[in-house]
Formats: C-alpha cells, structure tokens, sequence
C-alpha cells in the first residue's frame, strides 16, 4: 500500500483528494493536516459516507515523514517551505498548490508576490499534465510533480495537438470557472449567496494562470501568444473554455485525425466530433471532453474554435493529482478515479 498524507486536507480540493483516496485500492490514507481544523476529528468537519476516525494534524515534516507521497492541497507558499525536508527524506510530492508550476522563479515572484523559498527545486520539478507527449516517463521518475491549474489544464489539452501547426498569432481563450474554482474564502464574489446568478469576468490580464498556460504553449510554439479572459460563473464546479486560432486552408476532418490519434492512449480525453462539450457530463469525473468547428470560410481569421469542459475539481485538481499518483508508482492510470 501506499502511504499518504495530504497537506490542506479540508479545503476543497482536500476534500475532493480524501474522498478519491479514501476508495483508491492501493492507497493508505495516513495523515491529513488542516491548520484550521487541527486536533478536530476529519468527519466532524468533511461529511463523507463513511466514518473517518482520524483526527486532522498540524502540517509539519515530521507528521508527515512516514508517508510514501504528500499531496499539497494548501495555500500557495507552504508546499515550497516544506518540500526541501520532505525530499530529502525521500518522500514524493504532488503539489497542487502552484508553487513548482513556473520554471522561473523571478516570473513566479512576480506573479504571486511573494519570494520563492526553494528556487533550486523547481528545476527538480515535472509539470503533470500526463496527456503531453513524452510526459508520462518524466512523471514516472519524479520526486515533485506541479499539478497544472484548472484553467492551464483546460485550455493546453485543447490545443496541445496542434500547438506546431499554427503559425505566430495570438490564441484567445475565454475560460469560466464555477465558484469552487478559488478555494474556500470569504471572498463575496466567491460565496454562493452574493455569487448566484451572476456571470462575469475578472482577473483580466492579471491571472496567475496565464504565465503558466504560456510558458507550456510556448515551449512548444515560441511564437504563440495568448489573450485570456477568465471569467465566474455561479455554477459549482467546472472548467468551460473556448478557443480562438487561426489554421490556413483549415481541413476540419484532417485535424479531428490529428487530435483522434494525439490522445489516442489518453483514456480520459474524449474527442466529441462536431458536439458541443457540457459541463454536466464531466461533472465529478476526470474526463476532459474536447469539440471542434470552423467558420464557413476556411482562410478568415479565427476560422476554428476549440470548446472543452473539465471539472475543476477532478482533472483541474485533486483527480489529476491522483492520475499522477498513479504513474508515479506504477499504478495503472485510471485507478481510484473511473467510477464502477
């Protein structure tokens, strides 16, 4: 069995993280951490259909230092002050917060306003997004994987198989995320009550995200640039993005081939061939569904738009974490995470 602690344990990507392991066959679910909850008893505080008799501890190396793998489901900034003693102990790290997902820590810095305590790591650090060619080897012999962001993850599974067919241009991404997509916060935009039945945009230009989605997409394509516009929805959860490139003498059917025989061992991509992707289908599952249409003029700017949906809790978060876990030792990948 595996021996697991998970860090941020009652946030909501905690909870997603503890119930997915909770019925993960290979898994011990050994420390939870909370600073919030710390000494309370798991199940008074996360409601599950069965009784968790553990107690929440407070995150520190050494509560953690019997575990195999600690999964980082905490704030930005605590799995860096962590990860150098964890390492060095041999433990593995999924980090889920965004603290390994830049590979300059200068630009991270500069995007998350604070100094980065553990720079000489991220170079140790391997992006994971398993669907990315050649990324599953690097998964598998990591000591720290930097979980992607729900809208990264979104938008690169988009437009991973065609990132070396398009010419210098600019893609534009709109994004909307449901209101879980920012953590448990008091935030009033965030709040279900103050949140429902509202629609908007926000962060533009200023999203910690957008760093991350272009430095993948432009170590694939240097002369690709971006414009995201993330945008609250008062949904609960979900990723929905829609993409806006140019492709010359656009053959639709040729690139429904082309992202067919991409994903073609990526068993939770599913190309849905001129129907458009509903959040309600790929909702608390680690399923990304992907569509593609053109324009009627096949040369016109923006002749293609790409739309996929992903639940940001599951393939935006703790599912992918797992799916990570699994190729990490060995598992096969979808274990714990297809529903029986």
């Amino acid at each position: 069995m595996i021996s697991v602690g998970i860090v941020g344990a009652s946030g909501f990507t905690g909870e997603e993280l503890v119930k997915l392991l909770l019925k993960h066959p290979d898994v011990s679910l050994d420390v939870l951490t909370s600073r919030t909850h710390a000494g309370k008893k798991v199940s008074d505080c996360i409601k599950f259909n069965t009784d968790l008799d553990k107690k929440f501890l407070e995150p520190s190396v050494d509560n953690l230092s019997r575990c195999d793998v600690v999964f980082f489901a905490s704030p930005n900034g605590v799995a860096m002050d962590m990860a150098r003693d964890l390492v060095k102990s041999d433990i593995r790290l999924i980090d889920i917060s965004a603290d390994f997902r830049i590979p300059d820590a200068e630009i991270w810095e500069k995007w998350y306003g604070q100094k980065h305590t553990s720079p000489e790591l991220i170079e140790q650090s391997v992006y994971g997004l398993p669907e990315m060619k050649n990324q599953r080897d690097k998964i598998t012999n990591a000591k720290i994987i930097a979980n992607p962001g729900c809208y990264p993850t979104s938008s690169l599974l988009s437009l991973l198989p065609i990132l070396d067919m398009i010419d210098e241009q600019r893609i534009i991404i709109n994004a909307t995320s449901g209101i879980t997509g920012a953590g448990r916060n008091l935030n009033p935009d965030k709040l279900f009550a103050p949140g429902t039945e509202n629609y908007q945009a926000y962060a533009v230009a200023k999203h910690r995200h957008y760093p991350e989605m272009l430095n993948q997409i432009q170590h694939i394509n240097k002369n690709a640039d971006v414009l995201f516009v993330p945008h609250l929805s008062s949904i609960e959860r979900g990723i929905y993005s829609t993409h806006y490139l140019t492709i010359k003498d656009l053959d639709l059917d040729h690139l429904y081939d082309v992202y067919d025989d991409y994903y073609k061992d990526s068993q939770f991509i599913k190309i849905i061939n001129q129907t458009y992707p509903k959040l309600g289908e790929v909702n608390t599952t680690n399923d990304c569904l992907i569509s593609l249409f053109s324009s009627s003029d096949k040369n016109e700017d923006f002749n293609l738009v790409i739309m996929s949906a992903i639940d940001n809790l599951m393939k935006g978060a703790s599912g992918q974490a797992v799916q990570n876990m699994n190729i990490m030792f060995g598992l096969k990948e979808s274990t714990g995470l297809v529903k029986i």
